[in-house]
Parts: C-alpha cells; structure tokens; sequence
C-alpha cells in the first residue's frame, strides 16, 4: 500500500496539486524524477491489476524460448529439463495439444547451433555498410522534418485546449447549477492533464534525444555483426538482438529444420543482394549467406 501511494503522487512527475485545497494538477519548480507520461502510464497499469512474472530462471536456459514457434501448428515453443539417470537434459518441445508435435521435445543443440551459425554468418562487407549508413542519414533527415511538423500540430492542440478550457470556465461563472458547475470543474481537470502532457511532450519528447552520429555508429555496430551482441550471453542482449534482427517468430519443423527466417530491413536488403531462395531451408537448418558484398 505505501508503495502505491508513493505512485500516485504527481510531485515525483515534477508536478503539484492539493485536492483538499482544490488546487489542481500543475508544473512544479522541482525537477520530476519521471516523466508526466510515466506517471500516466503508471496510473494505468495500477488500475490493470498485476499480472504474473514472467520466469527468468527458464529463460535465461533458453534463449529462444517464445521466438521459435512450431512449423505445424505457428504456436510458440516452450521449453523445459528433462531429467535423466545421472543429469538433466535441455529441451524445447510444443504444447499445443492439437498440433501433431505435442509433447514431442526437441534438444536444445538442435534448435540453436543452427540458429547461432546462421547469426554468426550475418555479416555484411564494407561496401554494404557504407550503404546503410547513406540509408541511415536520409533516414535521420525524414525524422527530423517529420518532428517538426509534430512539434506544430502540439502546439496547435495546446492552443485549441486553452479555448475549451476558457470556454469551460466562462460557463462556470455564467451557470447557477451546482451540478453543472461540478461536472465542468472534472471537464477542465481532465483537460490541464491533456494539456500538460501535450507541454511536456513540446519541451521532451519532440527532438531524438541521441545525436546522428551516435545513431549511426551504433546501429552501424549492430549490422556489423550481430553474433557480437549474442555472444556475450546477456539475456536482455540477446533478446535485443532478436527484436532487431528478425521482423517475426522463426519456425521449426521437427523433420525439416527452420523455415526461411524474415528478417529486418538491413539484413533483408543482405539477403536480396546474395539471392538467396524462399521456401524451406534443409535439414542442415538456417542458410546463411555464403559471399560478402
């Protein structure tokens, strides 16, 4: 309980506001320990209610644990130990109970050598790199105008808020009615939090907060070679490099091994320059690229 009400205080947003003395939310002279839209969020998922966690303990074991996805069925693979005579085995298997392949487990070696070998194979020549980064520069470019036109639509929801806000409050003055008057008060209250997320957004969240030559260089690092950031068996790395990397779930076939993976804009124009065939990959698993641009 103490917990929750430390969340629902605005002044850890950099905000004030005292219901009892029917001060409304507003920007404080401190500094906010997190954003107005954190706090926001925070609120939400306080009324969700919890969820479980997730477990790390499994995951850690298997990395591809929810990525892979069974061939017959699309769902995701899960995974466990399986105890033997004298150790424990690492497996990944299907708990679909409709699907064929229920139940039938898979070892763990199969499932990843292929995928590290296809991982450690993604790495791109220099003349591709150099590519990417013109690609990466135009890309910035198209950003930066795209936040501009952004920044001026705020600014004009900020001023249309200000009128119904006026607008609101001028019917305050003119109406009689308690009732009237409460609910417009929980109008204006809801339409100060709009406008000061909006301001906030104007003052933070409008220009990229890392400049285009840090971009580069660490996207460019990435593209380089992926393998670096798996090798280094970080597990939020890991996941990292799967988000980045492939646009959706790899599939695996007990009989024939991964499918032909979909990967990421980068690594997609990669594997459109070597050619290589759609369709199921062989027995061996992934096929990574065999020449260098």
């Amino acid at each position: 309980s103490r917990v929750t009400e430390l969340l629902e205080r605005s002044i850890y947003a950099g905000y004030i506001e005292a219901h009892k003395w029917a001060i409304t939310i507003r920007k404080g002279r401190h500094e906010g320990l997190i954003s107005y839209a954190t706090y926001l969020r925070n609120q939400e998922r306080m009324k969700e209610g919890s969820h479980a966690p997730a477990r790390k303990d499994i995951n850690a074991d298997f990395p591809l644990r929810g990525f892979i996805e069974c061939a017959d069925c699309g769902r995701p693979l899960t995974s466990c130990w399986s105890k033997g005579k004298q150790r424990k085995h690492p497996y990944y298997l299907c708990q679909e109970k409709s699907c064929k392949s229920y139940g039938k487990s898979i070892r763990r070696a199969d499932i990843e050598e292929p995928f590290e070998n296809y991982l450690q194979a993604l790495q791109p020549g220099e003349a591709f790199v150099a590519l990417l980064k013109d690609m990466l520069q135009a890309a910035w470019s198209e950003r930066i105008a795209q936040v501009r036109v952004h920044k001026g639509d705020i600014k004009k929801s900020i001023v249309t808020l200000d009128r119904q806000i006026d607008g609101l409050l001028e019917r305050i003055v003119e109406t009689e009615n308690p009732t009237a008057a409460s609910a417009y008060e929980r109008k204006i209250a809801r339409l100060e939090k709009q406008k000061l997320l909006a301001q906030e957004k104007l003052e933070n969240g409008c220009l990229p907060v890392t400049t285009p030559a840090k971009l580069l260089e660490l996207t460019l690092r990435f593209v380089a070679n992926p393998w670096n950031l798996w090798e280094t068996g970080n597990l939020h790395l890991r996941k990292l490099v799967l988000k980045l990397t492939f646009s959706g779930r790899l599939s695996y076939s007990r009989e024939n091994g991964y499918r032909t993976p979909k990967t990421t804009l980068p690594f997609n124009m990669l594997e459109g320059i070597y050619g290589r065939k759609s369709g199921l990959v062989g027995p061996e698993g992934l096929e990574p690229p065999t020449k260098r641009l």
